[in-house]
């Protein structure tokens, strides 16, 4: 079995795992290593992101680390070129600086150099014509979905789009959605103390301790969380058509306070759509326990080198519709999911104060008001 088939159902493996599916136990190696190299640039906007990480495998277990130190560098077609730097060295996460000015119609190109040597290049991408969302509508059900984990139903914000798709044109569509909370905890540690930035576990000699929570180290916090829901779509049956309540995803009633959700609509090359919706079948168990891995997984990235370290992944070039809508969640909708509302904090003797935890973590909180949040 060739290296490139080894890591790619390595790959499977890893994504029928997160899809709660039962695979048979591959009876290839799983110790050869590669690299994952995954991201978009977005026209006309502040967020886009590129992931470059390294497979490590425990105990069958695949596992990514993020790759820091490299360079990396997106080349356009009217000769333009933007460096990209680290903003999160676990995940290996790189975003470009102010001076990136991606416009549909331009093609776009990567070449990256990581620290070990390897060189990464990407094929082009062209940015497509951005396909607005007209109107968002948040619908609140209490029995939403069933949850076999939990044993019962779960209370959802169900989320629908309207938008009209363009007429004579071949459109392929990335839709998910995301939404942000604000909160005044930062951290919270089970029988521990928050210390240096991480949870320290207590002494055994300790009184045991349930929880202490953290409070953020700003004024203003916001919890940034990432939908649970991906779907890839052509238009290839609605050409031209007036889409109207689509749903593209849910958020689950589980504590009280303001709630911004905002719904996005990628308009991605036939390319990406293509990568996309194969890795959105393995995921979701479209394809069997066991299907053929499909050639569409390689992407569109590869080592400069073909006898050097495997690459795979898709990086693309993508306009974004986007809209948002913010609600407050109150008891006067319905019932939420049992939560905790209490903040235990831990009891630090006069004039000392408990430590506070960072609010500012790329991707994962801000002290940034969202906008579309109420003053």
């Amino acid at each position: 079995m060739s290296t490139v088939i080894r890591a790619m159902s390595a790959l499977f493996l890893a994504l029928a795992l997160a899809a709660c599916i039962e695979p048979t136990r591959p009876e290839f190696q799983l110790e050869t290593p590669f690299y994952l190299v995954e991201g978009r640039i977005i026209a006309d906007e502040a967020t886009s992101e590129i992931r470059i990480r390294r497979s490590n495998f425990r105990e069958a277990a695949l596992e990514f680390e993020g790759v820091a130190g490299a360079e990396v560098i997106s080349s356009n077609d009217e000769g333009a070129a933007v460096s990209w730097q680290i903003i999160d060295a676990d995940r290996g996460v790189y975003r470009p600086g102010q001076d990136l000015n991606a416009r549909v119609g331009q093609t776009w190109t990567f070449a990256i150099t990581l620290p070990d040597g390897t060189s990464i290049i990407s094929d082009p991408e062209t940015i497509q014509p951005m396909v607005p969302i007209s109107a968002m509508d948040i619908v609140f059900e209490q029995n939403s979905t069933f949850d076999e984990g939990r044993g019962r139903f779960i209370p959802q914000f169900q989320i629908f789009i309207d938008y009209d798709d363009p007429a004579g044109a071949a459109n392929y569509y990335e839709r998910t959605y995301r939404f942000w909370e604000s909160t005044a905890i930062c951290a919270s540690c089970m029988r521990g103390r928050y210390r240096n930035g991480e949870c320290v576990p207590q002494d055994p000699s300790e009184r045991p301790i349930r929880r202490f929570d953290y409070q953020c180290d700003t004024q203003e916090c916001y919890e940034i969380n990432a939908g649970t829901r991906v779907e890839f779509t052509s238009d290839e049956l609605s050409d031209g058509s007036q889409v109207r309540g689509l749903q593209v995803g849910a958020v689950d009633f589980d504590e009280t306070g303001g709630l911004l959700i905002e719904a996005i609509q990628y308009s991605l090359t036939a390319e990406a759509f293509a990568y996309g919706s194969v890795i959105s079948d393995l995921v979701n168990g479209n394809s069997g326990l066991n299907p053929t891995i499909p050639a569409a997984l390689n992407g569109n990235v590869r080592n400069v080198d073909p006898d050097g370290e495997l690459v795979l992944g898709y990086l693309s070039a993508v306009s974004a519709g986007r809209i948002r809508e913010y609600i407050e969640q109150t008891l006067e909708i319905g019932s939420p999911l049992p939560f905790d509302p209490n903040i235990r904090l831990e009891p630090v003797p006069p004039p000392g104060v408990p430590p506070r935890a960072p609010c500012n973590i790329p991707g994962v909180r801000t002290s940034e008001r969202p906008e579309g949040w109420p003053n």
